[in-house]
């Protein structure tokens, strides 16, 4: 029983810490993805931006306050600079194209299958 409390504490310490990791990184793409959304002067690369922003904004736990969020913020911001900020942006951009990729690999049949039929409807049987 007691190993069970072992194992059972060491699920809540790591699946935190992955947790924390996965904040940090949305973090640091909300910041990268303001930054460009409000200073490019492209108009693709400004949708992009927006469209990458809203994404991660929805990523932010409902239970998140204002505090916990601005901490994080700020302790990403550190990290990031001129130099490393359009990689970054980048990875987050990948991030959200694999998920649609994703999305689109769902809705399109196996290849080689006939695409489903529409059902058709039941014919009155006659008297």
């Amino acid at each position: 029983m007691k190993a069970f409390h072992i194992l059972l504490g060491t699920a809540f310490i790591t699946s935190g810490g992955a947790a924390a990791a996965q904040s940090a990184s949305d973090a640091q793409c909300i910041i990268v993805s303001n930054a460009y959304a409000s200073g490019s002067k492209d108009a693709n690369q400004q949708k992009t931006a927006e469209a990458t922003l809203y994404f991660y904004l929805g990523r932010v736990a409902s239970q998140t306050t204002a505090a916990q969020l601005k901490a994080i913020l700020d302790q990403q911001a550190k990290t990031l600079t001129d130099d490393n900020a359009g990689a970054a942006m980048n990875k987050c951009v990948q991030a959200i194209q694999s998920k649609i990729q994703l999305l689109q690999s769902l809705a399109k049949p196996p290849q080689g299958a006939k695409p489903a039929q529409p059902a058709k409807p039941a014919q009155p049987q006659g008297r």
